[in-house]
């Protein structure tokens, strides 16, 4: 089967330290990932979770294991979602999910590389948080505003005012 991947990256005035934090505390991703929290042993091997706010426990535990720790410069770690059961049929892998941190001057790049994604992983609404093309970018933007301003974005279905 096809697999895909997605890549985004963004600029964020703040230091590696500040971005390594905000990717790796639950207590950090709560305030920008919409209350999802993510727990993870820094370590190669370790567990990651990324657990869902309270009355949405139906959309998570992404569980999964950190493959790569390199602090204030990359981490990758697998991503296993909760598919429908006929997503899950075709899933031959788990995908894979890497965080590059690099310097540059005033502020540091985020590069975000999502890979073996399937068809069923993608969103064609553009106006959507679902799928991986559209809730991607709607984090780290979220992640960048947090950094950048002291307030994460919040975000609402489309055709409401943002709360």
């Amino acid at each position: 089967m096809e697999t895909r991947q997605f890549v985004y990256a963004t600029y964020i005035r703040t230091t590696p330290e500040k971005l390594w934090e905000a990717l790796t505390s639950g207590d950090f991703s709560e305030q920008y990932w919409f209350g999802y929290r993510i727990e993870l042993e820094l370590k190669a091997g370790g567990t990651v979770r990324i657990l869902p706010p309270k009355g949405r426990e139906d959309q998570g535990d992404h569980a999964g294991k950190v493959l790569v720790c390199e602090p204030l410069r990359r981490l990758v770690y697998t991503w296993n979602p909760k598919d429908a059961p006929d997503v899950a049929r075709k899933r031959q892998s788990v995908s894979r999910v890497t965080y590059e941190i690099k310097p540059m001057g005033p502020q540091v790049r985020l590069r975000l590389i999502h890979e073996n994604l399937l068809p069923e992983d993608l969103d064609s609404d553009p106006d959507a948080y679902r799928g991986i093309n559209n809730g991607w970018p709607a984090v780290l933007s979220s992640l960048k505003s947090l950094l950048e301003t002291g307030a994460a974005m919040r975000f609402s279905a489309p055709n409401q005012e943002a709360k």
